[in-house]
């Protein structure tokens, strides 16, 4: 029974783990493949544990800290996609789950049956299978959320950090496990406590997460002000100059009109020419009639004067299609940021580079498109099939373009070779 009750245990854990793993990670292969191949590293790690235990050839309870790492983990990273130490960090989380419900029952069996007898074996594997199967339900449920929000955002060292207090909490637990038996109750209450400094671990992250964001949505929101300052003082300086203008234009006229009299094409050209400058550098380009929309492209075509940069932009948004001007403003503002900062980049490697970014926003049956497509270097740092960014925040930006296109976006795709990058988006009618 002991046997039966080992084996079956190790099966429930491996299940565990590839459910947990499944759920909240992404395979690189099709699910057939993942399971096929996660099933044979199972029966040999589960062989190689009875071998252990039944000869004796090194401490079971060491093997049982080691082997995850050693030669589970390995596996596991190859098969699912992500950044290391988030793998990691869910692979070691869920471990340490699997080791107190395995803790947990052992604990039980001992209250119904001190002796060790085939009772205890009973009561122990259908405890733990009792408990991991609620585990997986609640993994299901409740663990992709989770995850999401835990990997919001965060840099590789930051992560490094987290998967070694989890790896903290999985030795304290498994060196519990051999004495449960024997301080039952001592070591419920440190399994206890160990799991709510991990809750309280997850929600710091969490925390520290959205406090993240919202100090870089605020930031953004004060950029989208201050342009937005800066481009109403430049149409009151515009609309200042047309004044003047108008004011004088019979001036201008008649010193035109009397070159003309003279003869004097030339002249008469040249001063022309002079007031067509003149209007056309205190010009601001016009988008489409929302106000904010506009400031906001404003400011970024002037920054790419500034960096000598092409910027080609088709706005067109229907009188019926609503849109709300801050969630707008954080997907728009993101991607020609991102775009603009590749072309900055192109040009430092390549002085001769010519830049361009492309805007397209135009209605697409009952959806309004948006196409952001830059030059860039052709260097893209990735996770997986995901594109992840290079910046000590994580990659705050795209998160929030990523977050804003799952609540008002019909989709958010993104295209590249190796020297155009396209960001698509299609956001959905009446919104608000």
């Amino acid at each position: 029974m002991k046997d039966i009750t080992t084996i079956s245990i190790s099966i429930l854990i491996a299940i565990t783990v590839l459910s947990a793993m499944f759920l909240c990670m992404q395979p690189k292969k099709t699910k057939r493949f993942t399971i096929l191949i996660y099933i044979l590293i199972s029966a040999v790690i589960i062989m190689i544990d009875l071998a252990m235990e039944r000869f004796g050839i090194i401490s079971i309870h060491a093997f049982r800290i080691v082997y995850p790492l050693l030669l589970f983990f390995p596996f596991i990273a190859f098969l699912f996609s992500g950044a290391f130490f988030k793998k990691l960090f869910v692979f070691l989380l869920t471990m340490t789950s699997a080791t107190t419900i395995l803790s947990i029952a052992k604990a039980s069996s001992c209250l119904v049956s001190p002796d060790r007898e085939i009772r205890f074996w009973m009561v122990m594997l259908v405890s733990a299978v009792l408990m991991y199967s609620v585990h997986i339900a609640m993994v299901r449920k409740f663990g992709p959320r989770l995850v999401e929000r835990l990997f919001a955002y965060g840099s590789t060292k930051e992560w490094a950090l987290y998967s070694s207090g989890i790896g903290i909490y999985h030795l304290i637990v498994e060196n519990i496990y051999p004495y449960i038996d024997k301080y039952s109750i001592i070591g419920l209450v440190a399994l206890f406590v160990i799991w709510l400094s991990i809750v309280t671990l997850c929600y710091a992250i969490i925390n520290t997460h959205e406090k993240t964001k919202q100090k870089y949505e605020s930031a953004f929101a004060r950029d989208i002000i201050s342009s937005g300052r800066e481009h109403y003082q430049k149409m009151n300086e515009q609309y200042n100059v047309i004044r003047i203008m108008k004011h004088d234009y019979k001036f201008h006229l008649n010193t035109a009109l009397s070159m003309l009299r003279k003869g004097e094409i030339e002249k008469s050209d040249e001063y022309l020419s002079g007031l067509q400058t003149q209007l056309a550098e205190g010009e601001l380009p016009f988008f489409c009639d929302n106000p904010v929309i506009n400031s906001l492209l404003a400011d970024y075509v002037l920054r790419c004067r500034k960096s000598n940069i092409e910027f080609d932009a088709q706005v067109s948004i229907p009188d019926g299609f609503s849109v709300p001007n801050y969630e707008m403003c954080i997907v728009l503002g993101n991607l020609l940021e991102n775009a603009v900062e590749a072309c900055q980049k192109l040009k430092i490697s390549d002085k001769k580079s010519d830049c361009t970014i492309e805007l397209t926003v135009k209605p697409q049956g009952e959806q309004l498109a948006i196409l952001v497509r830059n030059n860039f270097d052709g260097r893209l740092a990735k996770d997986g099939d995901n594109l992840i960014s290079t910046k000590k925040d994580g990659g705050v930006g795209l998160q929030s373009v990523k977050a804003v296109a799952g609540r008002y976006c019909e989709s958010f795709v993104t295209e590249y070779d190796k020297q155009r990058f396209s960001a698509f988006v299609l956001w959905k009618k009446g919104d608000r």
